[in-house]
């Protein structure tokens, strides 16, 4: 039952809703863990449901680097408390059900903070948000994760990151793909590679650094001297996917929901020019300090501030920008996850403000509890009627995803 911007569950949905958070978490530990005891049937179903766009096998592995203090930033603390509070005494008109009420509610303590302008309680929440629950569901990181790296044995995290690298690798053409017909050795083993050698690969290639930022008790790899997360690595991706569908010299980039910022990080570090997140405004807040702590100084504007090329504002801002504001506008993780009503509404801003519409997004359609089956991106643009597609292709990056190219009519 909704009642303004609250939604009312029942016990037994919120039961449904907690235990699907960490379902692919719990499966791929169950099963790890069994492999380990020598069961053969866990071998035999991990090399079918690895996730990974390769064979893991004879895969090297890079050096973890583990969480370190983060004393935070009050100053910027208080610059997200403001744009919050200044989006929250807007008039907007929630959007309809989605995964995100739920979300949304679990950071309570924190939102209250906010509201509350309590910044030293924001700065402290803020400086953990890689390993506490802030930043679940808004990128490919965990709270557990921590512990899960200090395993002696591989994890799954592991194959994950060296998968990602290599996908990377292939994708921009600092690497060859493999063929099973051509060379099978090569193809059976195909995360068997040098990892510092295939980074400075993809450095020189891309044209920038892919590393990420020492900010927010960040964990991850060390590859070529630097902290590299499988995030910053698909976010590299996307953000020279979006530089290259733009064409010129510093394009305008827009992205529908944002994540924590991460990919706003990587298109500055892309030479990309103005960029405009748009978002829920609690995660403008995640989104907002990220960019702070992470850009250099004067790059970053909130909502209600005058200066910056980064700008990160409320949803529904998006209906003030002028028509074909920007070069190309990225959905990713995003439009399904919505409310249907709520994806299939952005649509016509989508064409109006955008030249090129790229979405690089899952549409397997799973059921979230309480709102229904995770909409379809294709068939969201199909019903619209308001784009021809100029390409579809399965993602590069992420098994399970499809990129896809849409121009406004």
């Amino acid at each position: 039952m909704k009642i303004g911007p609250v939604h009312v569950l029942r016990d037994e949905t919120l039961r449904d809703l907690l235990g699907y958070q960490d379902l692919w978490q719990k499966l791929s530990g169950e099963i790890a863990a069994a492999a380990k005891r020598g069961n053969p049937l866990a071998d035999a179903v991990l090399e079918q449901t690895h996730a990974l766009m390769h064979s893991p096998l004879a895969a090297r592995f890079a050096p973890v680097i583990l969480p370190t203090d983060d004393a935070g930033d009050l100053r910027a603390a208080e610059r997200v408390i403001a744009a919050y509070r200044k989006a929250q005494s807007d008039a907007a008109a929630p959007p309809t059900a989605s995964m995100w009420d739920r979300i949304g509610a679990e950071q309570r303590v924190f939102l209250t903070a906010l509201a509350d302008g309590n910044a030293p309680a924001v700065s402290a929440a803020l400086s953990k948000m890689f390993v506490n629950d802030l930043t679940w569901g808004l990128g490919q990181v965990h709270s557990s994760h921590p512990e899960l790296l200090k395993s002696v044995e591989p994890t799954h995290l592991h194959f994950r990151f060296t998968d990602t690298l290599v996908n990377l690798a292939e994708a921009i053409g600092s690497a060859a793909i493999t063929s099973m017909v051509q060379n099978a050795a090569n193809h059976l083993c195909p995360l068997d590679r040098d990892l510092d050698s295939t980074y400075d690969g993809i450095c020189a290639r891309l044209g920038f650094d892919p590393l990420f930022p020492a900010v927010g008790a960040a964990f991850g790899f060390r590859v070529a001297g630097r902290l590299v997360t499988i995030d910053s690595l698909t976010h590299a991706y996307t953000a020279y996917r979006a530089r290259q569908l733009a064409g010129g010299d510093r394009p305008t980039v827009y992205e529908l929901g944002g994540g924590y910022g991460c990919l706003a990080f990587l298109a500055h570090k892309a030479n990309v020019g103005r960029y405009a997140i748009f978002d829920l405004p609690w995660v403008n807040a995640l989104q907002g300090y990220f960019l702070i702590r992470s850009l250099p100084a004067g790059s970053v504007r909130l909502y209600g501030e005058e200066t910056g090329e980064v700008r990160v504002l409320p949803y529904w801002k998006l209906d003030d920008e002028p028509a074909k504001a920007c070069d190309v506008l990225v959905n990713t993780d995003s439009l399904p996850e919505m409310g249907r009503e709520t994806a299939a509404a952005y649509l016509p801003k989508i064409q109006r403000v955008a030249r090129t519409f790229l979405s690089i997004n899952q549409e397997a359609g799973a059921h979230v509890p309480g709102v229904g089956a995770q909409n379809n991106v294709r068939e969201l643009v199909d019903e619209m009627r308001g784009f021809t597609v100029r390409s579809r292709q399965r993602a590069w990056m992420r098994q399970g995803y499809i990129e896809e190219v849409f121009e406004p009519i």
